[in-house]
C-alpha cells in the first residue's frame, strides 16, 4: 500500500467498492466494513457488484437485511466515480465484472488471494491472510476507528473470516486468529451459519451428485439450473471423493455454463483447469484449491458449431486429463541417459541472496515464468536470474561450484523483472535491486529434449506445486544428477545451451 491510508482514499470523494460477482460473505464483509470507515471519514462510497447474477444465498440475504448492509446489482458504474476499489478480487481477473469508468479515475485492489493481473502501487495483496475481512480490518482500524464499536461492521467482517475459514478451523495468520476474537453476535453467526440452502436447494444439490461421469481423475457433474452458488455446496462435497484429484460441478445459465471446480490434489491446480476448460470460450480463474468459471453459448458456437454445450465442455475435460504428463524430481522413470547433451554458454546471468531479500527463515514464494515455488529464505539458497527474467533456486554451495561472481549489476532490459512474496505478509520485492552478474565456470552440461505434450514437473524445491512446460518447451536435467530435472522454456533454451 505504500504511502496510501484510507484517510488518503477517501480524499477521491466519489467511490465505488466493487465485489466479486455472485459476491460471498467475506467480500460483502469487507467491502461494508471498509464502506462503512470511508462514510465516516466523509467520502460518498457505494457497495457494488455485477456479473450475471444476484445474491440469493439465504444466509447472505439474511446477513444483508439483519446488519442493514446496502449492495447494488449493476451494469455500470456512476459517471462521477473518481476511485474503484475492487474488495475480495482484482479487476482483470475472470470473477469481476469489467466497469468502464471516467478516464481520470483511479483503481485499487485489495485482496488476499495470489495475484491474477499485474500489480502496483495502487495495490495491497496478503495471500497469507484467510480472508479479506481479516485484511480490511487490518486497514481500518485504529485512527478514531473500532471496528468493535460497530455492531455491523464488527459483525460483517467476523461472519466474513468465519464462512473463508470453514467456521474458524483453517486460521492461519496471527491477525486472523486476532480478528476472531472480535466480540459477535453468536445468535446471529449461527442462524446465518445454518440458513446456506433451502430443501429444493438441497435437493438440487444431492440430484447433480447423482447426475456424474468420472473422467480420468476427475468428477463432471450437472445440476438443473440453479443458482451458482449451490454449485460451490455441491463441489465442496465432490472434491471429497476417494480416487478423484478434481471435480466440476456446473449447470446451465441463459447465456452458457456456469462452473464451479475444485482440486484436491496437487497434480490439478483449480485455477489452472478453470482457466483451462474456459479458454477461449469464457473466463475461470481462482484459487489453487477453488475456482470458477463461465462458458459462453456464443463462443462455444464460434468454435465448434452446433456442438451441444455438455458436449464441449466433457471434451475439455477429456483434453485435460489426456493433456499432461507428470514428472516428479528424484522419483521418475524418464530415460535422460538417452537424450542429447547440451553445454550452457559461457554468458553472464545473475544471482541474488535470498536472505538479502527477506530475512532468514521467511516462507517465500518465487515468482518464475514457468510457475510459482514456495520455499524458505537462508543463506544456503540463491536466487539464479536468468537471460529473460527467468528465475530460479540453487543450493549456495552448488552455486560456488558452477559460477564465479562477475561484479556489477545485472537484469537491466529483462523481458521478466522477477519478484520474491513473501507468503505471510503478501509483501513483494523485486530480485533484480539484489542481484549481482556471475559467469559459469567450468563446463555445465545437461540432458535435454524438447517437449512432446504438455508436462508438469514437481520439483526438489517444490513438491507441491509444478512447473508446466508445452509442446516445444524443454524437459532438462543436470548430467550426473537425472533426478533435478526441470523445465526451460523454448526460446531460452535455445540462448542459453549449444548441442555437444
Amino acid at each position: 500500500m505504500g504511502d496510501m491510508t484510507i484517510g488518503k482514499l477517501a480524499e477521491y470523494g466519489r467511490i465505488a467498492i466493487q465485489c466479486h460477482d455472485i459476491p460471498d460473505a467475506d467480500t460483502i464483509g469487507a467491502g461494508f466494513a471498509l464502506q462503512r470507515r470511508l462514510l465516516s471519514l466523509g467520502a460518498e462510497a457505494s457497495l457494488v457488484y455485477g456479473g450475471r447474477a444476484d445474491i440469493s444465498k439465504p444466509n447472505l440475504l439474511m446477513m444483508l437485511e439483519d446488519l442493514d448492509i446496502e449492495i447494488s446489482h449493476v451494469a455500470s458504474l456512476p459517471e462521477d466515480t473518481r476511485l474503484l476499489i475492487t474488495v475480495d478480487c482484482q479487476r482483470g481477473a475472470g470473477n469481476v465484472q469489467h466497469f468502464e469508468l471516467p478516464e481520470a479515475a483511479e483503481v485499487f485492489v485489495i485482496d488476499h488471494h495470489r495475484a491474477e493481473t499485474p500489480e502496483g502501487a495502487n495495490t495491497i495483496i496478503r495471500p497469507g491472510l484467510a480472508s479479506c475481512a481479516t485484511l480490511v480490518w487490518s486497514l481500518i482500524d485504529g485512527d478514531g476507528f473500532s471496528s468493535a464499536d460497530d455492531y455491523r461492521v464488527c459483525n460483517a467482517l467476523y461472519y466474513g473470516l468465519f464462512s473463508d475459514t470453514n467456521g474458524l478451523s483453517e486460521l492461519r495468520h496471527p491477525l486472523d486468529r486476532d480478528l476472531a476474537e472480535l466480540p459477535c453476535d453468536p445468535a446471529l453467526v449461527r442462524k446465518l451459519n445454518n440458513s446456506a440452502v433451502t430443501l429444493d436447494e438441497l435437493g438440487l444439490i444431492g440430484d447433480a451428485l447423482k447426475n456424474r461421469e468420472v473422467i480420468g481423475n476427475i468428477g463432471l457433474f450437472r445440476a438443473e439450473p440453479c443458482d451458482p452458488n449451490l454449485l460451490g455446496f455441491a463441489s465442496d462435497i465432490a472434491k471429497q471423493v476417494v480416487g478423484m484429484d478434481g471435480c466440476v460441478v456446473y449447470c446451465a445459465q441463459p447465456q452458457g455454463l456456469k462452473l464451479s471446480i475444485r482440486s484436491s490434489a496437487r497434480e490439478i491446480m483449480a485455477d489452472e483447469l478453470a482457466a483451462f476448460l474456459c479458454r477461449g470460450a469464457g473466463s475461470g480463474g481462482g484459487s489453487v484449491e477453488k475456482a470458477g468459471g463461465f462458458i459462453g453459448f456464443k463462443q462455444i458456437e464460434g468454435l465448434h458449431g452446433d456442438l451441444p454445450a455438455d458436449d464441449f465442455l466433457r471434451r475439455r475435460v477429456l483434453d485435460y486429463v489426456g493433456n499432461y504428463e507428470h514428472i516428479y524430481a528424484g522419483r521418475h522413470s524418464v530415460d535422460f541417459g538417452s537424450m542429447p547433451l547440451f553445454r550452457k554458454l559461457a554468458r553472464p546471468v545473475g544471482f541474488a541472496k535470498s536472505a538479502d531479500i527477506f530475512p532468514d527463515r521467511t516462507k517465500i514464494t518465487i515468482r518464475t515464468l514457468e510457475g510459482d515455488i514456495d520455499t524458505v529464505s537462508g543463506d544456503d539458497v540463491y536466487l539464479m536470474v536468468g537471460i529473460l527474467g527467468e528465475v530460479y533456486p540453487i543450493l549456495r554451495e552448488k552455486f560456488e561450484k558452477s559460477y564465479v561472481v562477475a561484479g556489477g549489476g545485472y537484469g537491466e532490459g529483462l523481458e521478466y523483472a522477477p519478484a520474491v512474496i513473501d507468503r505471510a505478509t503478501g509483501e513483494r520485492r523485486s530480485i533484480l535491486p539484489f542481484t549481482a552478474a556471475c559467469l559459469p565456470q567450468g563446463e555445465k552440461v545437461v540432458r535435454a529434449k524438447p517437449l512432446e505434450r504438455d508436462t508438469k514437473v514437481f520439483s526438489y524445491w517444490d513438491m507441491e506445486k509444478y512447473f508446466y512446460g508445452g509442446g516445444g518447451d524443454f524437459l532438462v536435467a543436470n548430467e550426473g544428477d537425472y533426478g533435478d530435472c526441470y523445465i526451460v522454456r523454448h526460446d531460452i533454451f535455445l540462448d542459453s545451451y549449444e548441442a555437444v
